[in-house]
């Protein structure tokens, strides 16, 4: 199948626990997580939780990435009212994804698979966006997969 966009590859969530050992220096302060992840990974799934949370800054998250990313919002309802989040995010927000996925976006364990396997998978697959859904995802897993999409000119 011949592409004609590039495939975004991401995680779900910027924040995981096992990264700060592995991803994120450790002087790193806590508020420039978003904008570290986002100088490596162009898109990021954002869990119902932190979105929905009280204290989330929508402004502040467009202001810490570069123009080029994109944000998806999990929700289990993908008709959700957008208009906040678009009015604070502007074309950074990319639209809410329901926890199955769509034909545009996959929503995968890196763990199904070994690269060889990804490669087939890949050559078969029709998707824009693929999120990475491990609670335990490594950084080395999702840069393995995010360089393999590259390598295939993908």
């Amino acid at each position: 199948m011949i592409h004609d966009k590039t495939i975004r590859v991401g995680a779900c969530e910027w924040d995981h626990p096992q990264w700060l050992s592995h991803f994120y220096p450790d002087d790193l302060p806590e508020d420039w997580r978003l904008t570290y992840y986002a100088n490596v990974f162009s898109t990021v799934l954002v869990p119902e939780a932190k979105w929905q949370a009280e204290n989330v800054d929508f402004e502040q998250w467009a202001e810490d990435v570069p123009d080029s990313f994109r944000f998806y919002f999990l929700s289990e309802n993908v008709a959700a009212d957008d208009a906040k989040i678009k009015a604070q995010l502007g074309d950074l927000f990319a639209g809410f994804v329901a926890p199955t996925g769509n034909d545009e976006i996959a929503l995968r364990h890196v763990k199904e698979k070994n690269l060889r396997e990804w490669k087939a998978w890949l050559l078969q697959a029709n998707y824009r966006v693929i999120f990475f859904m491990d609670d335990d995802l490594r950084v080395a897993q999702l840069s393995e997969f995010k360089s393999l999409v590259e390598l295939m000119g993908l």
